[in-house]
């Protein structure tokens, strides 16, 4: 059955990839509409050290009120982000905070 106008809406993937320093740990964000809700956003990504290039487990990620924490392999996602424009602050006891 072919989609719906507003499904085909839903299901377009807008990319944003934000290579970030945070004193010596790497992210990666990638920023896409929620399918689930057309008026929400998901923020996900990558968060390692600069050096070994190994994931950062137990960082914090906080983005418009919500907050996320690594995974082992340094991955994480905050879902149910409202429009609006946000800083997301990377946070970890071993590395310095970062705000962008």
């Amino acid at each position: 059955m072919p989609k719906t106008k507003e499904e085909e809406k839903r299901d377009k993937t807008a990319l944003i990839i934000l290579p970030i320093i945070l004193g010596g740990a790497a992210a990666f964000l990638l920023t896409r509409k929620a399918a689930a809700d057309p008026n929400k956003a998901i923020l996900y990504g990558h968060v390692s050290d600069v050096q070994t290039e190994a994931g950062i487990n137990n960082a914090s990620v906080h983005c418009a009120g919500l907050t996320a924490k690594t995974n082992a392999d340094g991955n994480y996602s905050i879902i149910n982000i409202p429009p609006g424009t946000y800083g997301v602050t990377f946070t970890h006891p071993s590395y310095y905070p970062l705000e962008v």
